[in-house]
């Protein structure tokens, strides 16, 4: 399988990356409307093309990665291509799409999320029922080289995107918030900052390998009357939870303006 990108920019070379550990870097190949960007592809050891006419018939699956701003140009190239079409595009629906390229075309769409660069992105997926099984199987083992996918309806990609799209956003936010109050109590940031990732790192796997509410955890570690607890008081006064859920609900509201 050769997979073309268009769209080099952080989430383009994100996919390049994960992509090309799994097929190689001779079967990717890579476009940008700045130029700039080829330098970057050949320090990468990844093909650049000229245009995306060359990468469209050059490829055997297209991931449009582009701003939204710029679907309308990019996907008028991809009018004539026969393959499949894989869109990261935030906010441009398939109906969207089907409209510049007919609804013939076998157009899939994916909400990922940064962390793709390191094979362990956290995906929605869905598409226009025109693939094949075959054809969406081979997709979805391409991605899931890439992390871990969710097939889900589309009316829900916008909630995607806030809760696991920009959420690695907001959990950088809370280490730095940890790191900065091991700075407060005595650390220098680079342990405190080491410390709390280490931390976040050692929860996340507990919670998934036990697969149980987080409640129940947080019940084994807050001990009557005790320091945890102290802290969990101040966070619920504060609305900590309150406040997350704010965010991506607002999150969720920008991305249906996009």
């Amino acid at each position: 399988m050769r997979v073309g990108i268009v769209g080099f920019g952080n989430m383009g070379q994100a996919f390049a990356l994960c992509f090309s550990k799994k097929l190689g870097k001779e079967n990717i190949i890579v476009t940008d409307k700045v130029q700039e960007k080829r330098n970057l592809a050949t320090e990468m050891g990844i093909a650049f093309a000229s245009d995306v006419k060359f990468l469209a018939d050059n490829s055997d699956v297209v991931l449009v990665a582009v701003k939204p701003k710029d679907s309308q140009e990019v996907l008028q190239k991809l009018k004539d291509y026969k393959g499949i079409i894989l869109s990261i595009m935030a906010g441009v629906s398939i109906e969207k799409m089907e409209k510049i390229l007919g609804k013939d075309k076998k157009i899939v769409r994916v909400m990922p999320n940064v962390n793709v660069a390191v094979g362990s992105g956290v995906m929605a997926i869905t598409d226009n029922g025109n693939l094949s099984e075959e054809e969406r199987s081979k997709v979805e083992e391409l991605l899931l080289s890439c992390g871990t996918l969710y097939r889900i309806e589309e009316r829900l990609f916008d909630a995607f995107t806030a809760l696991a799209g920009s959420g690695p956003a907001f959990v950088f936010s809370f280490i730095d918030a940890l790191a900065l109050a091991g700075v407060h109590q005595g650390f220098s940031y680079e342990q405190a900052l080491r410390i709390a990732l280490d931390t976040v790192m050692g929860s996340a796997k507990l919670l998934k390998e036990f697969q149980v509410n987080p409640n129940e955890l947080i019940a084994k570690v807050t001990s009557p009357g005790g320091t945890t607890i102290e802290g969990i008081k101040y966070l619920e006064e504060k609305g900590f939870k309150g406040t997350v859920m704010e965010c991506i609900n607002r999150t969720s509201q920008k991305a249906k303006k996009l």
